[in-house]
């Protein structure tokens, strides 16, 4: 029995960056990154910074969930916050605001994900910490993970390597207390990225080959399979309606969110729930 093919991925979905092609390992010596001034200029990023680098003095009022994570009345380490409080800055610089992963869209379009190795190092932890701290999140229903192995050849052999895609929930930063501020630079950033993902379709839309009319040389028809062929195959100079495909996408990753915070839902209420948060966003 053959193996089920995946469904096609648009490359601007966080989804698509768990198969995208593999990037060169430049290494992890360089100096560690930091908010800039434009995201430091968002109050969100601002209050969000501050509450993760004091949540070693706030463990008792914020983050409730984690506080008792081993499901009796011992208390989790101190430890745990620590290593969340040094990693906060790394996680914010890579979060992606319109669908909550640590990633970025690239000029051409594709979605492509952190690496989690990077972002140890820029915490000053060991990669086996991270990926201690992320479970223990995705434990408490603070952040969901979704793992994809690619084969990846370097140096002439045949590697296996583990892309792992890192979604914040709602509910982490609703119990941070920036709810609100979430919210509205979640709309923000949803309203720019729909404003991006237009331009890039216009962008190619422009720079496609003209279409040309199928040559008729015999009058008979024959050959008129292998013309009718190369015609469905040309690139169209314009998309006939794509002006709604960016929402479409962020529609479908928005249900995919929800679906993961409320596996019981029906998918009525899912989509229901998808289409007033975005009619919010408008």
């Amino acid at each position: 029995m053959s193996k089920p093919a995946h469904k096609l991925r648009h490359p601007a979905t966080p989804v698509a960056g768990l198969s995208a092609a593999a990037r060169h390992n430049p290494g992890y010596d360089g100096p560690r990154r930091k908010l800039t001034e434009a995201q430091l200029k968002l109050p969100f990023f601002r209050k969000a910074l501050e509450c993760l680098e004091s949540i070693v003095q706030t463990r008792f009022k914020l983050l409730p969930r984690l506080i008792h994570t081993n499901g009796n009345e011992r208390l989790t380490r101190v430890e745990v916050y620590k290593n969340l409080a040094a990693v906060a800055e790394p996680i914010l610089v890579r979060l992606d605001l319109a669908t909550g992963v640590l990633g970025w869209l690239d000029e051409t379009g594709n979605f492509r994900l952190n690496n989690q190795k990077g972002l140890a190092h820029d915490a000053g932890l060991q990669p086996a910490t991270l990926n201690r701290l992320f479970k223990l999140l995705e434990k408490t229903g603070y952040l969901t993970r979704r793992l994809e192995r690619i084969a990846v050849r370097e140096h002439g052999t045949q590697l296996v390597r583990t892309r792992v895609m890192i979604r914040f929930t709602d509910l982490f930063w609703r119990h941070l207390r920036l709810s609100l501020a979430h919210t509205l630079s979640r709309k923000a950033a949803r309203k720019k990225r729909l404003r991006t993902l237009h331009a890039l379709e216009l962008a190619k839309a422009q720079t496609a080959p003209a279409r040309t009319p199928a040559r008729r040389s015999n009058p008979r028809g024959q050959g008129g399979a292998a013309a009718a062929l190369s015609d469905r195959l040309r690139v169209r100079t314009a998309p006939l309606d794509d002006s709604r495909m960016p929402e479409q996408l962020l529609r479908l990753d928005l249900i995919l969110q929800l679906k993961s915070e409320h596996p019981s839902l029906p998918a009525a209420e899912l989509n229901a729930m998808a289409d007033a948060i975005l009619s919010g966003a408008g």
